[in-house]
C-alpha cells in the first residue's frame, strides 16, 4: 500500500511540473483554454483511476511472495487443525451415543454429546440434547445454553421464543453472560441500541478477563 500512495504522489508531481512548465512557456496560449483544461484533468483522473483499480486487484506490491504462501501454509495448517479436531469430535461423539443406549440419562453425557455437537456445528442435536438435560434437571446455565442455540440456529435473531427464555434464565440468574448477550442483541433489534450498549457494559465490567465472554462482549462493543 505505501508503495502505491508514493506512486499516486509521484504522479500527481508530474502532472504539476508539466502544468507549471507549459504556464512559464505560454504553451496554453496554443490550445483552447477549456479543452485544455479538460484534457489536462481527464488525463490527471484516468492515472489516478489506473493505479487505484491496479491496486485493488492485484493487492499490495510491497508482499512479498514468501510472505503470502507463509500467510497461505498458515491458514491451511489451521484448517488442517480444525477438521482433524472434528473428526476426533464425531468419533467421540458416537462413542457417548453408545454410552447413553445403557444410561440415557446421565447428564455428564447428555452434556458431553451437547457440547460435542456444538463443536462440529450440529445445531439440530446440540439442542435436543439440551432440552432433554432440562428435562431431567432444568438447570439454569444449560437454560441459557439453549437460547444460544436456538439464537445460533436464528441466524443471530431474538424471536419471542429465545426472549421467553432469556427471560426466564435471567429471572433465575440475573448475570447470566449468555442470556445478557442475547437480551442485548433484542434491545438493539427493537431500536434500543444505548440501552443494548449500556447493558454490555455493565456485564463487561463483571466478567473474567481470562474468560470467553470476556472476549465475545468486547468484540460486540468494538472495543480492541
Amino acid at each position: 500500500m505505501i508503495n502505491y500512495l508514493f506512486i499516486l504522489i509521484f504522479l500527481g508531481l508530474i502532472f504539476f511540473i508539466i502544468l507549471t512548465k507549459l504556464i512559464k512557456e505560454n504553451e496554453i496560449k496554443k490550445f483552447k483554454k477549456i479543452n485544455f483544461l479538460s484534457i489536462y484533468l481527464s488525463l490527471f483522473v484516468f492515472s489516478y483511476i489506473s493505479v487505484s483499480i491496479t491496486y485493488y486487484f492485484l493487492g499490495a506490491p510491497n508482499i512479498s511472495n514468501s510472505m503470502l504462501l507463509e500467510i497461505k501454509e498458515k491458514k491451511q495448517l489451521v484448517k488442517q487443525e480444525q477438521l482433524k479436531k472434528i473428526k476426533k469430535t464425531k468419533n467421540d461423539l458416537k462413542i457417548i451415543n453408545k454410552m447413553l443406549q445403557n444410561d440415557p440419562q446421565n447428564l455428564n453425557l447428555l452434556l458431553a454429546k451437547a457440547s460435542m455437537a456444538a463443536i462440529i456445528q450440529d445445531i439440530e442435536t446440540e439442542i435436543e440434547t439440551l432440552k432433554k438435560i432440562i428435562k431431567v434437571n432444568p438447570i439454569t446455565n444449560v437454560k441459557s445454553l439453549l437460547a444460544q442455540a436456538y439464537l445460533r440456529k436464528n441466524d443471530g435473531i431474538v424471536n419471542e421464543f429465545i426472549k421467553k427464555l432469556i427471560d426466564e434464565v435471567l429471572s433465575e440468574k440475573p448475570k447470566d453472560p449468555g442470556a445478557n448477550f442475547i437480551l442485548a442483541k433484542y434491545l438493539n433489534q427493537n431500536g434500543n441500541k444505548n440501552k443494548s450498549r449500556n447493558l454490555l457494559l455493565k456485564i463487561l465490567k463483571n466478567l473474567d478477563v481470562k474468560g470467553p465472554w470476556h472476549q465475545i462482549y468486547k468484540d460486540e462493543l468494538n472495543i480492541k
